[in-house]
């Protein structure tokens, strides 16, 4: 079995999405607020449960968290955004960001006149999906009928908006949800409309609004993607200090550490890995067949964070911790310096609205994605990819030497013109 993720043709569905004869019910969601690629997996898991029932999605624009730390120029900025966000009613930040992604021209949206005088009544999946009174996807089905078939509204122009709740968060219940979802017929799996949407809707957007990339198109593009600043431990000799989204706590030794806690902490290993492995790669299939995209976060969130639990007095360390701290973070971001002694890969580091639209545009064209831990590349990359072209994810860490292996069958296979060594 092959240790790389990989997603081939999706041809567009043919069934009552286009079926112009039927009557259309619609549907929307409510999500969880949460970081932007969280909230798209949200979607798809909800749209995938009204898509049991033939239900034609009407887009609700996405209010997403940043979730870093900003200095004093960007807090009075951010300010001034809220004030007028309130006024209008739509996050600036998420707002473009929507657009950018092409959300604005999917085909249905509920700011539209057509859906003024609709009535909107809540699905809630959280109490109809129960792990223990469903085991396949007919009775997950039966179950969302039998609630939508008991609201009864006295409206004939309905909106059903399934709702995601922190009540799904809990424990692993939202994998769950997933899990049973996947075990669906593949080929249905294959016809989801959704992705068809998405990905035609990201490539309209890219038509008027295009963005460059360092990517050649006439060779395999790769992205490697490493998330650092929001999941990282700094080592200060006798202490480490954890840093995970926003929470900062200090740690006495690794065996602090829950075992999840311990398998989602970042480090700069990772780095190192990810830089064998691409010479790996064009060891065996040739360098000048790739053009490489690294990206990262880097670690400018890690070390916000950490200031601002010191200043809020939620922990505390002592002079010779804080100049210890201070030389951490002066030589962080050193290492993805690693990269530059490679002619064709190119870099995107750190958090900033000039990076965020490359790095997406990125993952979204790449034939090959190398993740580390977290969502971001996997959700944007098979969401948003085009649907005629297959491509693979890989999660690094695993076998080199398999992963190595594995992509040359990859190329092979997919990548027209491709000759191993």
């Amino acid at each position: 079995m092959m240790n790389i993720e990989t997603y081939n043709t999706i041809p567009q569905a043919n069934n009552s999405f286009n079926n112009q004869n039927k009557k259309e019910t619609f549907f929307t969601v409510k999500l969880v607020k949460s970081g932007l690629a969280d909230m798209l997996w949200q979607l798809s898991l909800l749209y995938r449960v009204a898509q049991l029932l033939d239900y034609t999605y009407v887009h609700t624009p996405i209010n997403y968290d940043k979730r870093y730390r900003l200095n004093f120029l960007g807090k009075t900025i951010k300010k001034i955004e809220n004030a007028i966000n309130k006024l209008i009613k739509i996050d600036r930040y998420s707002h473009i960001t929507s657009n950018f992604l092409g959300l604005d021209r999917l085909k249905y949206n509920i700011n539209e006149q057509k859906f003024i005088k609709y009535k909107i009544i809540e699905v809630p999946i959280s109490e109809i999906y129960q792990e223990d009174k469903i085991s396949d996807i007919e009775q997950l089905k039966e179950y969302v009928k039998e609630f939508i078939n008991g609201v009864n509204p006295t409206s004939k122009k309905v909106i059903y908006c399934l709702t995601f709740t922190p009540e799904l968060y809990k424990g692993l219940r939202a994998f769950h949800l997933y899990d049973l979802l996947n075990n669906v017929d593949p080929e249905a799996i294959a016809l989801n409309p959704l992705k068809f949407q998405l990905a035609e809707s990201y490539r309209k957007a890219r038509e008027y609004r295009p963005v460059d990339i360092p990517f050649n198109d006439e060779k395999v593009k790769v992205v490697v993607h490493l998330r650092k600043g929001d999941r990282m431990l700094v080592n200060l000799n006798k202490k480490l200090i954890g840093v995970f989204s926003t929470k900062v706590k200090v740690l006495e030794s690794l065996s602090d550490l829950s075992e999840w806690e311990n398998n989602n902490y970042s480090n700069s290993n990772e780095t190192y890995k990810a830089d064998n492995l691409l010479q790996k790669i064009f060891d065996r299939y040739g360098k000048d067949n790739f053009s490489v995209i690294v990206m990262t976060d880097g670690y400018e969130r890690t070390f916000q964070n950490i200031r601002h639990a010191i200043s809020k007095g939620e922990i505390t360390l002592s002079q010779e911790e804080k100049r210890q701290l201070y030389l951490a973070e002066k030589t962080a971001n050193q290492e993805f310096e690693n990269f530059s002694h490679h002619s064709n890969v190119s870099t995107i580091i750190g958090e900033s609205e000039k990076n965020t639209f490359p790095s997406i545009h990125a993952i979204v064209s790449a034939d090959i994605v190398i993740k580390t831990t977290g969502g971001f590349a996997w959700v944007l990359h098979s969401l948003f990819k085009s649907p005629t072209r297959p491509s693979a994810i890989i999660q690094l860490g695993q076998d080199e030497d398999k992963t190595v292996e594995d992509i040359g069958l990859f190329l092979a296979e997919n990548i027209s013109g491709f000759k191993s060594r």
